[in-house]
């Protein structure tokens, strides 16, 4: 996305192979959500182009795990000994102050950590009956929409979250996710 204030670095993990049986083309459909996403939290908080012509860069990691990894990291950074299907890890908020001491300083700036458990991903989406791949490109959506600074504590924070989330996820052609379909969708190998 030419049009953003910034350039993305994605620094994509795949820790657990099955991910690759899942979802084949899993490097593009991160890149094409992430770019999404940050395109619509750039509008939301009116980020606009810096004068310097060198934009700066926006760094994310991706890790895409299994269950057991999650489970650690959930029990350690959250008390849950439990897995869940995404995990974020926030690490400099999004704005424009932010960006302008990135570009001046000629480093990325750095905006956190998404971890995704593959089971769980997987139960849930047959759960919801959803695609693999459109829960996948929620829970990436959600993520990092954790990242820029968005919560889910709150009545009114839940609101505007699940909003946004739905805005990015139709501009990508996939239903809101809040919404259950009473028909079972056929799902192609790509998709299992």
């Amino acid at each position: 996305m030419d049009d953003l204030p910034f350039t993305i670095d994605l620094a994509i993990s795949i820790n657990d192979d099955a991910w690759r049986k899942n979802v084949s083309d899993i490097d593009s459909l991160t890149t094409e959500a992430i770019q999404t996403t940050l395109g619509a939290v750039s509008k939301e908080f009116n980020l606009a182009p810096l004068a310097d012509a060198q934009k700066p860069a926006v760094e994310i990691s991706l890790v895409f795990t299994d269950d057991a990894e999650v489970q650690i990291l959930n029990r350690d950074h959250r008390n849950k000994d439990a897995p869940t299907n995404v995990l974020s890890f926030p690490n400099t908020p999004l704005d424009q102050t932010e960006l302008a001491d990135a570009m001046w300083m000629k480093e990325p700036l750095m905006l956190g950590d998404v971890v995704m458990a593959r089971e769980t991903l997987i139960r849930e989406a047959a759960e919801q009956n959803k695609s693999i791949r459109d829960h996948l490109t929620h829970l990436l959506v959600h993520g990092v929409l954790h990242l820029a600074g968005f919560d889910h504590m709150e009545e009114n924070e839940a609101e505007k979250m699940e909003n946004l989330e739905i805005m990015i996820l139709q501009s990508l052609h996939i239903s809101s996710p809040y919404e259950l379909s009473e028909q079972p969708r056929q799902e192609t190998p790509d998709q299992k």
